[in-house]
């Protein structure tokens, strides 16, 4: 039988493949195979090892600290929510409800709330990632987190593997973490040539230096050439005693204000000036806020708006800001819904779908919205008011003593000349008033029943078959053509009619009372 060795051969070859990597870091020459903890690839921390240090020292500079508050602003003025993409399983929204109601009613830790918490979890991409350990216990007969507690990045390093390494005092190169739910890690931009992710602050390290080098030659230059410089001037022959009294004369000036020198010295005030409008300190130093700025939040154009921009690049620039934001925002909507997993694991299996945190900003609609609710509704469908009011962001009143009334308009035709204050009004003209009203009413009831009705019926047809604005069009045209319209007209005519002759009879009295 020659397809038994096939087949020891490919049963071979496949257990060789499964679970096997070609190109791991045992195998690249590159890398020390002995070596159990990768080291940070950072630039800062492969240069000086006190990355915790020197980014605190940068996040401490007043430029950055604005922008990681701008930052920060942002994000905590979003709401969340908690949603399921199973609606129709009954332990999917269980486990939705059992994550909802725990954030409601518990604290991630003594020292922060969820919005602070997600905050240190997004500012994984100030420092490259921060790690989050998760105290379990018993809740309401459920297993959840009693705590969520923020570590320090310097108690953790990362395996070839991007596994996590905790070091301890027991394990104090580290020791891999094979509980996957007690910590939650954040990263940005991580890779396996890279775990520990991509830092921005890393990207401040030389701007930073840069301008704080600035700063103090700045100082120095104002020091030295803030004030003017007195000049004395010492007659020929003057000899060392006299040069030097009028040199600690001179040297007073700088506290007294004044001094006194013998006569027929001359003393003068020189003032220095700069060539251009910018000294070169200051020029470096707003290069390198610039450079920083680019690096926190992908422009410079809010925080560096001198001389340059318009708003329309003042407004592109924070619409890239706020999608650049909300990329950021995702690092903690995913650690988030990573502990929902653990939680929906523990409490309903691991066959359940997990829900997932997503942020959303509650945006009121302006005037056009409304107006689109207003033409839909003339156009004969038919709207939700409550739906336009919860968008528009406007409560329904309690009773009708709370409820803003809409102005009430005369039935009178728009086209009568507006009558004189105090003019009273015979009984004939009261009846004849009231004949053209319901002309009018008469008038718009058949337009309403003639055209609105049949153009809002097959606009509603139209809709459920789903066809196509063509189509509509088309379809429009062709009811028009074949509207009868001369019931129309004649209502139209009467309304004409009867308005001229109200004006007519408006200008006389008009007359008669001048």
């Amino acid at each position: 039988m020659a397809i038994l060795p096939s087949i020891n051969r490919f049963a071979r070859n496949v257990k060789r493949i499964f679970g096997v990597e070609a190109a791991g870091a045992d195998t690249d020459p590159h890398f020390f195979s002995r070596l159990q903890t990768l080291p940070n690839p950072d630039p800062v921390l492969r240069a000086m090892g006190l990355a915790d240090t020197v980014y605190a020292s940068i996040m401490a500079d007043p430029h950055v600290a604005g922008e990681i508050r701008s930052i920060r602003g942002e994000m905590l003025g979003m709401d969340y929510r908690i949603v399921t993409w199973d609606e129709d399983n009954p332990k999917a929204q269980a486990a939705r409800d059992l994550c909802e109601q725990w954030m409601q009613r518990e604290q991630p830790n003594a020292a922060a709330d969820w919005l602070e918490t997600m905050w240190q979890m997004m500012a994984a991409v100030l420092t490259g990632y921060r790690v989050h350990e998760v105290v379990w216990d018993i809740w309401d007969g459920s297993i959840m987190p009693a705590e969520i507690l923020d570590r320090p990045n310097r108690r953790f390093l990362f395996t070839p593997e991007g596994r996590l390494q905790l070091l301890t005092r027991k394990n104090p190169l580290g020791q891999v973490v094979d509980e996957p739910h007690r910590f939650l890690v954040s990263r940005n931009a991580a890779s396996i040539q890279n775990p520990y992710g991509t830092a921005l602050l890393s990207s401040c390290y030389w701007p930073w230096v840069f301008k704080t080098g600035g700063w103090k030659y700045f100082v120095k230059y104002c020091e030295r050439h803030g004030l003017p410089w007195p000049v004395a001037r010492y007659g020929v022959g003057a000899s060392d005693k006299d040069q030097a009294d009028l040199a600690r004369a001179i040297e007073a000036m700088t506290e007294s204000g004044y001094a006194i020198v013998p006569d027929g010295t001359g003393v003068e005030l020189l003032v220095p000036t700069s060539s251009g409008s910018m000294l070169p300190q200051e020029a470096l130093i707003n290069l390198c806020n610039r450079e920083m700025s680019k690096a926190l939040t992908g422009q410079a154009m809010i925080a560096e708006l001198t001389n340059v921009g318009a708003r329309a690049a003042s407004e592109t620039a924070l619409t890239r800001q706020s999608s650049i934001n909300d990329a950021d925002r995702g690092i903690a909507a995913s650690s988030m819904s990573r502990l929902f997993r653990h939680i929906t694991t523990f409490n309903f299996g691991e066959d359940v779908p997990s829900p997932e945190l997503e942020f959303f900003k509650q945006k009121a609609a302006g005037k056009e919205r409304a107006e689109t609710y207003r033409l839909a509704a003339d156009a004969g469908a038919r709207p939700s008011k409550a739906a336009m009011l919860e968008e528009l962001n406007i409560p329904q009143a309690k009773d009708d003593d709370d409820a803003l009334l809409p102005t009430t308009r005369s039935t009178t035709s728009e086209f009568a000349a507006p009558r004189a204050a105090g003019v009273t009004l015979t009984q004939a003209e009261r009846d004849e008033e009231a004949r053209i009203a319901e002309a009018t009413r008469t008038a718009d009831a058949a337009i309403e029943a003639k055209i609105l009705q049949p153009i809002a019926d097959m606009l509603a047809q139209y809709e459920a078959e789903g066809r196509t604005l063509a189509e509509f069009q088309a379809g429009l045209a062709a009811l028009l053509d074949g509207m009868d319209d001369t019931e129309r007209r004649q209502f139209a005519d009467q309304a004409l009619t009867w308005s001229y002759l109200q004006g007519y009879v408006d200008s006389e009295a008009d007359h008669g009372s001048a």
